[in-house]
């Protein structure tokens, strides 16, 4: 994954977080919440992280992993090397959606 696949992927997550967020007029979906609509978009491509992505994503990513996150979210797993890989992308990668949904005014 490059740089432009990696910005592609972060544009689709980002969809799939406002697409959850609004209704088919655009319009914001009273009661629904912005931490879950973003955990859940990113979350669904947690199966696809395998070492080579996970790589990639870290490479790519605009953020850095968030240390108390990575942790939490590699003690939800097991907490083998590969899962501390897996924690760390999953983290700059919900870090990056995050910010490219902010800037397309996803959450108003």
């Amino acid at each position: 994954m490059d740089g432009s696949e990696y910005d592609a992927l972060v544009d689709r997550l980002a969809d799939r977080v406002i697409g959850s967020l609004r209704d088919e007029d655009g319009r914001r979906i009273d009661g629904a919440d912005d931490d879950d609509a973003l955990w859940s978009a990113v979350g669904a491509f947690v199966p696809e992280m395998e070492v080579d992505v996970c790589e990639a994503v870290l490479d790519n990513a605009a953020a850095e992993p968030l240390d108390d996150l990575v942790e939490e979210v590699a003690a939800m797993r097991e907490s083998d090397e590969n899962e501390q890989l897996r924690a760390e992308a999953f983290t700059v990668l919900l870090q990056d959606v995050n910010a490219r949904v902010a800037a397309r005014d996803g959450y108003q």
